[in-house]
């Protein structure tokens, strides 16, 4: 976990402000302890993540959180494929075959 002035500290260009502006908006939603709050690993990435669309690619932040729900959209297919492939990773050989070849016929038409 990280403290506010932590992670302001690693980021560079972010500020204070900007940061509560963030976290009041619900693009990030660190753990309130004491008061204070404590970002977690994926905190931190997501800050990372927005402050990269913001200061780099110049994305304002009126356009932010059509980015952040496309974005979290997309992982939330990603989690879905992967637990989808595991599951047909512990079928028996015949029924991946049947599954690799519907995919094959489907992709064709």
């Amino acid at each position: 976990m990280m403290t506010e002035a932590e992670l302001i500290e690693i980021m560079g260009q972010l500020q204070h402000e900007v940061l509560r502006r963030w976290i009041d908006h619900g693009w990030v939603r660190p753990e309130l302890v004491d008061g204070a709050a404590q970002f977690d690993a994926s905190d931190v990435a997501r800050v990372r993540l927005i402050c990269e669309l913001h200061y780099e690619l110049r994305i304002e932040e009126d356009s932010l959180p059509v980015m952040l729900s496309l974005m979290d959209q997309l992982y939330s297919v990603r989690q879905s494929m992967r637990k989808l492939l595991s599951a047909v990773e512990a079928q028996p050989e015949d029924v991946r075959k049947r599954i690799a070849t519907l995919m094959q016929t489907q992709t064709r038409s």
